[in-house]
């Protein structure tokens, strides 16, 4: 659990880009893990769903 209390640990980073933010469920190997994953988190809707992501675009959040 993060600080904020919302339960999202990591980034979810492509090509330098912050598109959202994401919570590992479990790791399935070294290259992919099944998260749940809310992506657009600066628009007006942003999506929720669970999904398999691969483990180099996950960036943990670093606690201030």
């Amino acid at each position: 659990m993060t600080s904020d209390g919302s339960g999202y640990t990591h980034y979810v980073v492509l090509n330098d880009t912050i598109l959202g933010e994401a919570r590992i469920i479990e790791k399935c190997n070294e290259c992919i893990s099944l998260a749940f994953v809310k992506l657009g988190t600066g628009g007006p809707k942003p999506f929720n769903d669970y999904a398999f992501v691969e483990n180099r675009a996950l960036v943990p959040k670093i606690p201030n």
